[in-house]
């Protein structure tokens, strides 16, 4: 029974010492899209800094830091809750990761070694951000290396969003001691 209290004490500071600022619950970011689970990841140096970030669209949704006086104040737009990523109103874009193409494809259509390709038209004329189901509306693999690291991969295949090839990306947030 000792082990189980200590275990259960552990867990708790373990979880207490990742998410010291935030305002948000790792519970409302935890549930499962197109068959994959999503999750909130607190990432904090031992000076303070956090930045909380969810696999879903690879999206940094908090980020705690210093002002000149030491307070501590959320510096970014975020969402307290998944569901307002993935059934947004106005701003689908907070905190995500933007692509395959980052910006306007005038009217979806671009040609590549003398091919044409059209994208589906997501922001009347053109295809923005990647389309409909840019990285931002991606689960990513995620895997938090230790308390200031995680990594993200995806696999975006050919076709996807009408963009051709298989484009396998892997993406770092790492924090480091300078509070960088």
């Amino acid at each position: 029974m000792t082990r189980f209290y200590f275990i259960t004490l552990l867990l708790i500071c373990m979880h207490s010492s990742y998410a010291q600022y935030s305002k948000v619950n790792r519970k409302d970011f935890q549930t499962v899209i197109d068959g994959k689970a999503t999750d909130l990841y607190y990432l904090r140096t031992n000076k303070g800094l956090e930045i909380n970030v969810t696999n879903f669209g690879g999206r940094v949704v908090e980020i705690w830091a210093p002002d000149r006086n030491g307070r501590y104040e959320d510096i970014v737009l975020g969402h307290d809750h998944i569901d307002k990523y993935v059934n947004y109103k106005g701003e689908r874009f907070l905190g995500a990761t933007i692509g395959r193409y980052g910006n306007r494809i005038a009217k979806g259509r671009f040609a590549l070694d003398g091919k044409e390709y059209q994208l589906p038209i997501n922001d009347e004329p053109n295809n923005l951000h990647g389309g409909f189901k840019g990285y931002d509306m991606v689960v990513w693999d995620a895997e938090q290396l230790n308390k200031q690291t995680i990594l993200l991969k995806d696999l975006s295949k050919d076709g996807e969003e009408g963009y051709p090839g298989n484009l396998t990306i892997t993406m770092k947030y790492q924090l480091t001691d300078d509070n960088e």
